[in-house]
């Protein structure tokens, strides 16, 4: 099976677990790169908003020839972020199975149902196969990088074992 984790990270939390899901599962990583670099207060009120922004590239188009697609945001203000939405807008995943991963500040991710449960909507109207496996993981806090062993620590426990 052709594997793409497809993502986007501000801080580095969430391109971490990303790379250690691409080397565990022999994944490409794809990274979602905004047009331009928006200030944190301005990328919460979009996310807030479920808005969507412009992205380098067509991330999109490289998913094409993959069969399964891990799919990572970082939460902010209890939502996805703009750079997911947009992806999300133009990705097709008819006949993919897609999984689901958000890192987020509060250890206990708090709110998480309720963003996966938006993800796996957007998810299933582009054609995405069911079941969506979704999997939250604690990172650091804005502005911050959690540590590898921790983000690590979470991955095998909760996809590993």
């Amino acid at each position: 099976m052709k594997r793409a984790i497809v993502f986007f990270s501000r801080d580095g939390s969430t391109r971490i677990a990303a790379e250690i899901l691409g080397e565990k599962l022999e994944g490409t990583l794809i990274e979602l790169i905004p047009r331009k670099k928006r200030g944190f207060i301005r990328s919460a009120y979009g996310a807030i908003k479920k808005k969507n922004i412009p992205l380098e590239g067509a991330p999109e188009q490289e998913i094409v020839s993959y069969d399964q697609i891990l799919l990572g945001t970082p939460v902010w203000a209890s939502n996805g972020t703009p750079a997911i939405n947009t992806f999300l807008e133009r990705a097709d995943f008819s006949g993919k199975e897609v999984s689901i991963f958000t890192v987020q500040a509060d250890p206990e991710r708090e709110g998480s149902r309720e963003i996966h449960d938006y993800l796996a909507a957007k998810i299933r109207e582009k054609g995405g196969k069911e079941p969506i496996k979704r999997y939250a993981f604690h990172g650091a806090r804005p502005g911050k990088t959690s540590p590898r062993s921790h983000l690590e620590e979470q991955i095998n426990r909760m996809i590993f074992t």
